[in-house]
């Protein structure tokens, strides 16, 4: 069996990250997937300049990418609470070994679960000398760094009861290095690093095409001890274990592919049936009208017809069918229903209990922003650990507050449903925003506005 093969569960939801992936980035991505999410009319082939017109005329609005960025604005709208020992502050400014704060670290990690409901994250260490003491560790101070690892490069996993526990025995993360040979080429290849768990130890072993067998080595404790565990921690939407959740996303995803197929579908019935359709009438048979117009028949030209005897121009052009732009509509209003459910606690409630309940532990929002927190939290205690230093009691808590008492999420979706429909000023729910906490006072329009164009392209 080779090392690049994927787990069960892996194949069966990788079609639906990649949807959802592609409707987070928008547009481009969208469509250079081509006739994926937009297949060709019947008798037309992906590469015909027909085709290339019509998926070029389809517009595709980002809701899906959208909707990510504010779930993950609404948990990162209050700083989140964090204990950690001295020895670990490091974490707050670089917690991947690579610039990238905790925080920052965090609402990725919240990006990617509200997406596709799975991320991954590896505690490791830097590989020390043997025969080291504790307090030469200490005085080399090497620091554990967490690193992420998206579903998509998640790709095996087992899990299997160890002493009456169930853990994970293998886990395998695809990554990419750099293979350039000079500073003036890019290359990048794929590695596998396998973790295992083998007789109660954790091992490591990276795989590439130029070392097929690397060496295997063995993470351990600033103690020299071994670690009786995978360090992998693996967040999810509803549960944080090796099972796959379902995507909270794809549903959104789905309309927002059917909103972009009705978008193409109008665009296309607007450019054939909205073009003038002319008729002629005349005597002259059809090569004496050929002579007497070599030229043919234009519309608007300033030279003159030759039609014969009683002949005449008529017209013909195609009524305003409303039916495409309702069924968008409706789809519009699904996506910002289903948006909405994320921060909403389940059951059939009133409005005014909903209101309540909105920042509830059982909303699906809530339960992300708790399963995140408890992924890191358990990741600050392994850095710890590799590095010596006592971290049981750290605390990183996310927000789940996501409206203010006051706040009323219903009135929120009013207000973008009467923005969208433009009774109202963007400004209007800007200013609204504000007062309901969901942004920030001392956020301005022209801030909000800046940061919309560069996270959330059309």
């Amino acid at each position: 069996m080779s090392v690049d093969q994927q787990n069960p569960e892996f194949d069966t939801y990788l079609g639906e990250w990649k949807k959802v992936t592609d409707c987070c980035e928008g547009q481009r991505a969208i469509k250079d997937a081509t006739s994926t999410y937009l297949r060709p009319m019947e008798g037309v082939g992906v590469n015909e300049p027909r085709y290339l017109s019509y998926i070029s005329r389809a517009v595709f609005v980002n809701f899906t990418g959208r909707t990510k960025e504010g779930l993950a604005g609404a948990i990162f709208r209050k700083e989140p609470e964090i204990e950690i020992p001295d020895q670990l502050d490091y974490l707050l400014e670089n917690a991947d070994g690579a610039g990238e704060s905790i925080n920052s670290l965090a609402k990725d990690i919240c990006g990617e679960v509200i997406a596709k409901g799975r991320h991954a994250m590896l505690v490791d260490f830097p590989q020390l000398e043997q025969g080291l003491t504790l307090e030469q560790v200490q005085q080399i101070q090497p620091q554990a760094s967490i690193n992420r690892y998206t579903a998509e490069n998640f790709i095996n996993w087992n899990v299997s009861v160890v002493a009456g526990r169930k853990l994970l025995t293998l886990a395998v993360l695809c990554e990419l290095y750099d293979a350039d040979e000079d500073e003036f080429t890019y290359e990048v290849k794929k590695q596998y690093r396998v973790l295992r768990l083998r007789d109660g130890i954790y091992s490591q072993q990276v795989y590439r095409d130029d070392a097929p067998y690397g060496e295997e080595f063995f993470p351990k404790r600033a103690d020299g001890s071994n670690f009786e565990f995978i360090p992998l921690f693996i967040v999810g939407s509803e549960n944080n274990d090796a099972s796959v959740d379902v995507p909270p996303l794809a549903d959104i995803a789905n309309v927002n592919i059917g909103h972009y197929r009705n978008s193409a579908d109008l665009e296309e019935n607007c450019y054939i049936h909205g073009q003038l359709t002319l008729g002629v009438t005349s005597s002259m048979s059809m090569s004496q009208f050929a002579e007497a117009n070599p030229h043919g028949i234009t519309v608007g030209s300033m030279a003159g017809h030759f039609l014969g005897e009683s002949g005449g121009f008529s017209s013909v052009q195609a009524s305003e069918n409303q039916l495409a732009d309702k069924l968008m509509e409706r789809k519009e209003d699904q996506m910002r229903k289903l948006g909405a459910r994320m921060v909403e606690d389940g059951g059939n409630k009133t409005a005014t209990q909903s209101r309540i309940d909105a920042t509830g532990e059982s909303s699906i929002l809530a339960t992300i922003a708790d399963n995140v927190s408890g992924g890191l939290q358990t990741c600050i205690d392994w850095c710890g650990q590799f590095m010596g230093v006592d971290s049981t009691e750290s605390v990183y808590q996310l927000n789940k507050k996501f409206f203010d008492d006051d706040a009323n999420p219903q009135l929120m979706m009013a207000a973008i449903q009467l923005n969208d429909r433009g009774v109202i000023a963007k400004s209007d729910l800007q200013d609204m925003a504000r007062s309901q906490g969901i942004v920030n006072p001392e956020r301005t329009n022209e801030d909000i506005d800046g940061e919309v164009e560069v996270v959330a392209p059309i």
